[in-house]
């Protein structure tokens, strides 16, 4: 998982921030609109993945503790039909 890789959900969403405001100094720095317009899409992507990271990490908790759950409730039948 990308959070064990790199850190916490929140220190991910913390680096996109980083790189949004990054992108938008460069953006701003930037002489040809091309290369504007780039950084400023770039400096949009990282501010809206940010946003998201904290709603996914929490879907993605909730994912994980429903396939425990239904492990656990796999294990109860197959041992209840064992036995």
């Amino acid at each position: 998982m990308i959070a064990e890789r790199f850190g916490t959900h929140e220190q991910i969403a913390e680096m996109h921030s980083m790189l949004a405001e990054y992108h938008r100094k460069l953006a701003k720095e930037a002489r040809l609109d091309i290369v504007h317009d780039y950084h400023a899409d770039l400096a949009q992507r990282f501010a809206d993945e940010a946003t998201q990271i904290p709603r996914r990490a929490v879907t993605l908790a909730r994912f994980h503790e429903s396939e425990k759950q239904v492990a656990r409730e796999l294990d109860r039948a197959y041992l209840k039909d064992s036995g």
